[in-house]
């Protein structure tokens, strides 16, 4: 296979074909150059990688809700390993960190979030260490779509909570020249520009960090894979597992830490 071949592209070559030189092609294809971007081949199976994540959890999340609809209503714990036992454990986690870092109620409140977007990087991430598929997450498509609505919902959470006083937030603190002087963010002029390089720096922080990390896990898997596949990529392998555990970890908690800090109400402002 090559670096652009999966099981989906070699089983289906006829309709693969079709669809990625076809309309789709014209439409959102990429011919201009600029700096490092330069003309790359035009390839979907990154959305049929997320395809595939997206019919796993709905799988997984259809078992776990089975397993808390029995007799036990889940609040015994089952006696195996089950997925919907992982997905337990996995969103435990989860909402365990997001209470470290939010608070116990914003936790809760935006637990279907965030429990989401962990899932759905990870399952992604994971497909970067099986032969014949790669994950969504490697290409700066998907990553700059999840980085972009982390960034909408937090300033959206934090116009909700604070009102047009969450703007205050980029002029910097309010403080007076004297003791019976007016407040005001006098130095406007110098955080405004700041502020707003530092938001804007934030989705695309997110977006590049994952796509590095995954494109480079892949190639060396993908390279031991070919030149001794037997035996000597298996550490490879639990460092890739490692890799997709970690950016999973990073990019969810920057995300919550992002919505409570835009969420908390700041005082000198």
């Amino acid at each position: 296979m090559g670096d652009h071949d999966t099981w989906y592209t070699v089983l289906m070559p006829e309709f693969w074909a079709r669809l990625e030189h076809g309309p789709l092609k014209e439409q959102l294809g990429r011919e201009w150059e600029w700096m490092f971007f330069s003309d790359t081949h035009f390839s979907l199976v990154h959305v049929a990688g997320a395809l595939i994540t997206c019919l796993f959890l709905v799988f997984a999340a259809s078992r776990y809700r089975a397993s808390i609809e029995d007799q036990t209503k889940g609040v015994v714990p089952p006696r195996r390993w089950t997925l919907a036992a992982m997905v337990n454990g996995f969103v435990e986690a989860v909402f365990n960190m997001a209470t470290d870092i939010m608070g116990e109620d914003q936790a809760r409140k935006f637990l279907p979030l965030l429990g989401t977007l962990a899932l759905f990087i990870f399952c992604c991430n994971i497909q970067a260490l099986i032969p014949g598929f790669l994950p969504a997450t490697d290409t700066l498509k998907t990553n700059l779509g999840l980085a972009a609505m982390a960034f909408v919902i937090y300033n959206v959470v934090g116009i909700r909570a604070q009102g047009l006083a969450y703007f205050a937030h980029f002029l910097g603190p309010s403080f007076s020249f004297s003791a019976n002087g007016p407040k005001a963010p006098w130095l406007f002029w110098l955080m405004l520009p700041v502020e707003l390089a530092s938001h804007i720096g934030r989705p695309i922080s997110l977006s590049l960090r994952l796509m590095g990390n995954m494109v480079a896990d892949h190639k060396v898997v993908g390279i031991m894979l070919t030149l001794v596949p037997l035996f000597v990529p298996v550490p490879f392998l639990l460092l890739g597992v490692l890799v997709c555990i970690v950016q999973t970890v990073v990019f969810t908690m920057l995300t919550m830490i992002y919505i409570a800090m835009a969420a908390e109400h700041a005082e000198g402002h």
